[in-house]
């Protein structure tokens, strides 16, 4: 299915390319701790307030010498022991420390495999009495065809036209796509930080399971295919499906829609706020073939992606069970010809404003759905419902 050249105000093809103006929002990436959510490599940096300084320690030494004065023994019956595996405690720990405990709580339910072209993404069930555990397919994607690629090509030369209007906003964004969902939702890192705290997981979360994807797909870039495309900016070394931006961008819009829905204050139950939040990821998605990195169906296959594992994280933060399995057929992404020369990347062919909640929808003929088979009861974590509940407290009107 082919798509108009003016489809969505988040610009197909340059239809509101004159918003390039909103680079100048780049200046937001000073937010302090939350710009550290874009270095996925050191999770402690959330949070941080540094080392202690040279200077207090040294008085700290003499100090203690000063007032601690004679050893006094302490009796084991003087101190109560914290109640173990208890959220409570999670209230007294620094977001570095939780952001740890939350990585693991959903890190260690995702598996891989790859086997005859096709890249598996696994959710695993296990129940409170283990080893009674099974793997579901949680996402499964197969790469575009050459043909595919090639026709894309010449999409991607035409998008280069953009780019003395978009460069403020693809530079911008090459930081964490929530400098960009913030100016729809009022999300401030001290506001709203446990908002902030879930919006870091799904970044985490989008980047853990689509490096693993790129690495086992292995599509190359645009610039692998022609020398005339000339990228604006360094092409990443990671291979270029499903794209990095649209599966972060998509996931955060995703996870912070759905949490405002539930939180149940108005006027944020309206569609208008999930419309915002979708434009501004395609936005961000459409920007990097504009920069000359990816192909439009990388986004298509990045979003996909992104919507899937927003809906997981929300449903396993909310003690859901997860049941669905979603497919991307690269092969199949043409116009019933074979062709792909026209096929763009429209969001609203995957997603459905109408479902409860709303979502990803398989309307298309590269996109597709199943349930998962034979499911288990699945153990529910605290850790994650935690979280939810906090951030979902942070957006009730104070009255």
């Amino acid at each position: 299915m082919a798509h108009s050249g003016g489809v969505g105000p988040e610009g197909s093809l340059g239809s509101l390319g004159s918003l390039g103006s909103l680079g100048s929002l780049g200046s937001l990436g000073s937010l302090g701790s939350l710009g550290s959510l874009g270095s996925l490599g050191s999770l402690g940096s959330l949070g941080s307030v540094g080392a202690n300084p040279p200077l207090v320690a040294q008085a700290l030494i003499t100090s203690r010498d000063g007032i601690a004065g004679t050893w006094e023994p302490v009796q084991y019956t003087e101190v109560t022991a914290n109640h173990q595996e208890d959220t409570a405690y999670l209230e007294r720990l620094a977001p570095a420390v939780r952001t740890s405990v939350f990585a693991l709580e959903i890190g260690s339910r995702i598996g891989f495999n790859f086997a005859n072209g096709n890249a598996k993404v696994f959710h695993l069930q296990t129940d409170f009495q283990l080893p009674d555990t099974k793997y579901q397919t949680l996402m499964e994607m197969k790469r575009p065809t050459r043909e595919i690629f090639a026709d894309q090509l010449t999409m991607v030369a035409n998008y280069a036209d953009l780019r003395p209007d978009r460069s403020g906003e693809i530079i911008a964004q090459l930081a964490t796509p929530l400098e960009f969902l913030r100016a729809i939702a009022f999300v401030d890192p001290e506001r709203t930080p446990f908002t902030v705290e879930l919006l870091g997981m799904s970044l985490w979360l989008a980047n853990y399971v689509e490096m693993r994807l790129k690495y086992s797909l292995s599509c190359k870039r645009p610039i692998e295919w022609s020398p005339q495309i000339q990228p604006m900016i360094w092409t990443p070394t990671h291979g270029s499906l499903p794209s990095g931006h649209a599966t972060e961008a998509f996931c955060m819009a995703q996870v912070l829609w759905l949490l405002l829905r539930e939180s149940g204050t108005s006027p944020y139950s309206g569609d208008l706020w999930g419309e915002m939040m979708m434009r501004q990821a395609a936005r961000i998605a459409i920007n990097r073939t504009v920069a000359g990195v990816h192909f439009p169906v990388d986004s298509v296959a990045g979003a996909v992606l992104g919507l899937n594992l927003g809906e997981y994280l929300v449903k396993r933060c909310k003690r859901e069970q997860p049941d669905t399995c979603w497919k991307f057929n690269g092969e199949h992404f043409h116009d019933g010809s074979g062709s792909a020369t026209n096929m763009d990347f429209n969001w609203r062919d995957y997603y459905d404003f109408s479902s409860s909640p709303p979502g990803l929808s398989d309307t298309t003929g590269w996109v597709s759905r199943t349930n998962f088979q034979n499911s288990i009861d699945d153990a529910v974590s605290e850790p994650l419902g935690w979280l939810w509940a906090r951030a979902k407290a942070e957006w009730h009107d104070i009255t």
